[in-house]
């Protein structure tokens, strides 16, 4: 187990599922799956020995902290919890899913992160054959491995997530860096000045396209189309645009009017009111 877990880093299922297979084996359970934390809420993941009728069935079932499953008996009071038989059990609720999973004994051993259940391994057999103390503990090695495993997991994804972040920030850094230095380099082209802001605003958002018009008092006329079929260039150039709510540069620059408008206004009010 612990081979598979350092040879599995990057693959946290792979490593769930053959944790699941090796504990009910070694364990002599007929059944196994693992419950697992998403959000909120407890959910069954990788299984063992289930038909594909009885996970479709509980799959998108919610584990809650309550007796009515062994799962989430175990996840109620983090501890190991042991049914010798679920029909004479009068706190077990799941008979649907007892019915298709065909299992009378159940074992819940939930998976612990510094005290706290961040999943439960469940097993079932068949028939009423309680599992051994040893089996049990057998069973709650499985669960630290998994413990283990998911931690792992966690934590490589932090350090990519991390390095994502730097090299995005690296990246804005160096794009935006380029835009002064042309605005420097380029004072008699301001062609270029526009291109370089639209090349660099398309790496930043990971756009497809960047589009630039110029105001002349009247419309809306472009001035760079980057990565733009010709054809839409050509209709583009030839239909400049007028202020307006039909479209998304016509319906900024009326946003952007309305706010000049609306701040010259609040300023007149604002004399006023010292006037006053």
């Amino acid at each position: 187990m612990l081979k598979v877990i350092s040879r599995s880093t990057f693959n946290l299922q792979a490593v769930l599922q053959t944790l699941v297979e090796s504990a009910a084996r070694l364990s002599e359970a007929d059944k196994a799956v693992i419950t697992r934390q998403k959000g909120a809420a407890f959910y069954r993941a990788e299984s063992y020995g289930y038909s594909s009728e009885f996970m479709d069935h509980v799959r998108s079932i919610p584990i809650e902290p309550e007796r009515g499953s062994v799962s989430g008996r175990a996840l109620l009071q983090g501890r190991p919890v042991h049914i010798p038989d679920v029909k004479a059990d009068p706190e077990y609720t799941l008979v649907e899913a007892q019915r298709l999973g065909d299992y009378r004994t159940a074992l819940g051993v939930p998976m612990l992160r510094e005290g706290i259940p961040i999943g439960v391994l469940s097993l079932t057999r068949s028939e009423v054959r309680p599992f051994t103390d040893k089996q049990i503990e057998l069973v709650t090695t499985f669960t630290d491995q998994a413990v283990i495993a998911i931690e792992n997991a966690r934590l490589f994804e932090a350090e990519q997530q991390r390095t994502r972040e730097l090299s995005e920030s690296l990246e804005q850094q160096t794009a935006t860096s380029k835009v002064p230095d042309v605005i420097s380099r380029s004072a008699f082209d301001l062609q270029a000045v526009f291109e370089t802001a639209a090349e660099s605003s398309v790496k930043l958002c990971g756009a497809d396209r960047a589009f630039i018009y110029r105001f002349n008092g009247e419309l809306l006329r472009m001035a760079v189309a980057l990565n733009a079929p010709q054809t839409l260039k050509d209709f583009l150039t030839q239909n400049p645009i007028r202020p307006g709510r039909y479209s998304g540069a016509g319906r900024e620059r009326t946003t952007a009017v309305a706010g000049a408008a609306n701040r010259d206004r609040r300023h007149a009010q604002t004399h006023q009111s010292l006037n006053i």
